[in-house]
């Protein structure tokens, strides 16, 4: 798979920083003595970060999702509430394989959780906690058959039950910060009806139809009861 490849990847790369710091602050004459080959290595593992990041990530295609004004998808919280895309699809860390059109939404524990699209409820898993293997989520079935899931909901964070039908903008969920995750978010996708692959989708209330890593984003989705 090629998720754990990125997100070891990505942590090493951090880990690389720490030790950077480490050696300057803490090892200043190792530093010195070693600074032309130090500086040579970070320089090639940054470079070569930067240019996977720049020329293999994002959005392919473009003409793969559907028009933003026919989309049915809306920013799942509240109306008027700016929030970052802290990854999108096709990501520097995670998001590929089957959940290469996922986004990950910054998003502070216990945050209400808005319905994205209107449909029926299909499976609740909210008993997990803390930082682990296993995430809670919500996923909801629409009238097309695809399927949309919120994942990293808090422990009993699930506002909703198996079979009932919500409408969009309801709240379905509290926010958390459970499962495979380094801080608290909302990881977001759509599933065709198999759930053996995301899809490409668009939000109705997103200028551009497709939010955008590093970009901030205010939401149109109306809450409801």
């Amino acid at each position: 798979m090629t998720w754990p490849i990125l997100g070891s990847i990505f942590i090493s790369s951090l880990l690389l920083v720490l030790v950077f710091l480490y050696l300057i602050f803490a090892r200043p004459a190792i530093w010195r003595r070693n600074k032309s080959r130090i500086s040579s290595f970070y320089i090639a593992w940054f470079s070569s970060y930067f240019l996977f990041v720049v020329f293999f990530t994002g959005p392919q295609d473009f003409h793969h999702y559907p028009p933003r004004i026919d989309s049915p998808y809306k920013l799942p919280w509240k109306s008027g509430v700016k929030r970052l895309v802290v990854q999108g699809n096709r990501s520097f860390t995670s998001h590929r394989d089957r959940h290469r059109y996922a986004w990950d939404f910054l998003m502070a524990t216990g945050t209400q959780i808005l319905a994205a699209r209107s449909g029926t409820v299909i499976e609740v898993s909210d008993g997990y906690d803390g930082i682990g293997l296993n995430s809670n989520f919500i996923l909801l079935e629409h009238e097309d058959g695809q399927r949309s899931g919120y994942y990293h909901i808090q422990q009993k964070g699930s506002l909703v039950a198996s079979g009932d039908f919500v409408t969009q903008g309801q709240p379905i969920a509290l926010s958390g910060m459970v499962g495979q995750t380094m801080f608290p978010h909302l990881h977001f996708l759509v599933f065709n009806k198999e759930e053996s692959t995301s899809i490409p989708v668009t939000f109705n209330d997103v200028l551009e139809g497709v939010p955008l890593a590093g970009r901030f984003y205010v939401s149109g989705n109306v809450q409801r009861p």
